[in-house]
């Protein structure tokens, strides 16, 4: 079950853009349909939130780009995560997006390649061919202190 760090950096990277460039066509649907880019600043962050929100909490640690990469969020014991351990992970990702270089620096430094959201929430992004493996362990991931 070892990974690659710079292998996960990269896919998670490469989620996170098909995560990001979904959410842009979706406000791009959603304006055209509503007639026109008012409030678009708004839309978009407000698009962006939910669907990160949404997508972890209801496809339990998945998103279409996490998916895509062979990837999930699961929290200490290999389970989905929380609806509170989403709404952390959420909370901080536009902070994290907005120094970006900052947020992969600590990634990579991390023990288990989180970020600053995955550290508070307590969750984990593994590659879900592991997943199966990581449930078969009688004792919960160690926290990184």
């Amino acid at each position: 079950m070892e990974v690659s760090r710079t292998g996960l950096i990269t896919r998670r990277i490469l989620a996170y853009l098909l995560d990001s460039a979904l959410t842009v066509l979706l406000w791009l649907v959603l304006s055209l349909a509503v007639g026109g880019f008012y409030h678009t600043d708004l839309a978009m962050m407000a698009i962006w939130n939910l669907y990160f929100l949404l997508s972890e909490y209801l496809l339990r640690g998945r998103t279409l780009g996490k998916t895509l990469c062979g990837l999930q969020v699961i929290n200490g014991v290999g389970q989905a995560p929380s609806l509170l351990q989403v709404l952390i992970r959420s909370a901080t990702r536009q902070i994290e997006a907005a120094i970006s270089l900052i947020t992969l620096l600590v990634c990579a430094n991390s023990r288990r390649c989180q970020r600053v959201g995955d550290m508070l929430a307590r969750t984990y992004v593994i590659p879900r061919k592991d997943l199966a493996q990581l449930r078969g362990l009688s004792t919960p991931l160690p926290v990184q202190p």
